[in-house]
């Protein structure tokens, strides 16, 4: 008797196994038949957080800005620092001779190099170069009249002072002194006037001048 039922309680479970399996395939037979779970599943939609991840603040920088600082730093031009050389007279070794200094010509000076030279020359030398020996022999009061410059020469208008006082060899040394000065800062022939006349006569002594001026004006 109790081996019949125990058959009976098999029977009953397989039963109900045959049924889920049945209707396990006819839902998968009707309902779910097109549905797939590799595909279905929209992979786009599930976001996975990295734990390691950490909020960065970006700072941009302003490309304007950085334009226009670029350009402030091209227009910065640094101006270039001109000397010129002017000549005086100095005893080295007991002897006469004609020494070259330099004069920092001002960045706003809008005349040229010949012309800030004989500016330069005719105020002397300083106080530190007349302590080194240095002196000049144009007199004191020579002054610049006017200036000239054309594509073809220079023309240097001095007062009479220039010519007075000293003697000769005095008039030779300030010659040569304006001589020099002049031609070491221009390649265009340079003429002397005296009171706006080309000179050709210097001082009581009537020394002979060739113009233009050259390291041979006062030769014979």
């Amino acid at each position: 008797m109790g081996r019949k039922r125990k058959n009976k309680n098999n029977n009953n479970l397989i039963g109900i196994v045959i049924l889920v399996i049945a209707v396990l395939v006819y839902l998968k037979l009707t309902v779910f038949k097109d549905f797939n779970p590799v595909t279905d599943i929209k992979w786009a939609d599930i976001k996975l957080e990295n734990p390691f991840k950490k909020d960065i603040e970006v700072t941009e920088r302003s490309t304007q800005e950085d334009f226009s600082t670029a350009q402030q730093e091209e227009t910065i031009i640094k101006e270039e620092e001109v000397f010129i050389d002017i000549f005086f007279t100095k005893i080295s070794n007991g002897k006469d001779v004609y020494m070259a200094v330099s004069r920092k010509k001002p960045n706003n000076y809008s005349g040229s190099d010949v012309e800030y030279a004989v500016k330069s020359l005719l105020k002397g030398p300083t106080k530190f170069e007349k302590n080194k020996g240095v002196y000049s022999e144009i007199p004191t009061g020579t002054k610049l009249i006017w200036y000239k410059e054309t594509p073809s020469k220079v023309i240097v208008n001095l007062s009479d002072d220039f010519e007075f006082g000293g003697g000769g060899d005095s008039l030779y040394k300030r010659m040569y002194q304006l001589i020099k000065t002049v031609n070491h800062n221009t390649r265009k022939p340079v003429y002397l006037y005296i009171n706006g006349k080309q000179a050709s006569v210097i001082g009581g002594e009537g020394l002979m001048l060739k113009q233009p001026l050259r390291s041979n004006s006062l030769e014979e």
